[in-house]
């Protein structure tokens, strides 16, 4: 083989090597992002099971950030820390898991926890302000903050109430 050929196929691999890497990147963020899109479905799912036989959404002070030790449970009195095993009712969320920080900016923050789920309530509605690493066409969704309330996902930041 010349110099040339050698080259070229070393160019060639090179090319492939990159593309192939970025790919897994991009494929890790995806990874992580739906990860964080399950949390919060969960998170929803939860407070219509709350909502149902309570009539009103867990009451919070202000934004309070989810998956954190003293928000970990979501059972008959609301958003509390680790479920206790002797608890008369089954928890409505037995785990609240915080967010995979790898890949944020910090754009959903709240309670002085940067990369939180954030939940408010006015007790009739509720808000979930969580962040994503890259915009998710397929349901509407953008790179940076978004919000889940009971009416589904909204592409930006919550309104506050």
């Amino acid at each position: 083989m010349s110099k040339v050929e050698l080259l070229t196929v070393g160019l060639v691999i090179g090319v492939v090597g990159i593309a192939s890497g970025l790919s897994i990147m991009n494929a890790r963020s995806h990874a992580r992002d739906i990860a964080r899109l399950a949390h919060v479905q969960e998170i929803g799912i939860g407070l219509e099971l709350y909502f149902n036989q309570r009539g009103a959404y867990p009451v919070a002070q202000g934004v309070t950030a989810l998956g954190q030790p003293t928000t970990a449970c979501l059972s008959e009195d609301g958003f509390s820390g680790p479920c206790s095993a002797g608890s008369v009712q089954a928890p409505y969320i037995e785990f609240i898991p915080s967010p995979t920080a790898t890949g944020l900016a910090g754009k959903s923050s709240c309670a002085g926890l940067k990369n939180a789920y954030c939940y408010a309530t006015d007790g009739t509605t509720y808000r979930v302000q969580f962040e994503l690493e890259a915009a998710n066409k397929l349901i509407g969704l953008v790179k940076g903050a978004n919000c889940a309330t009971e009416s589904g996902f909204k592409p930006g930041a919550c309104q506050a109430y």
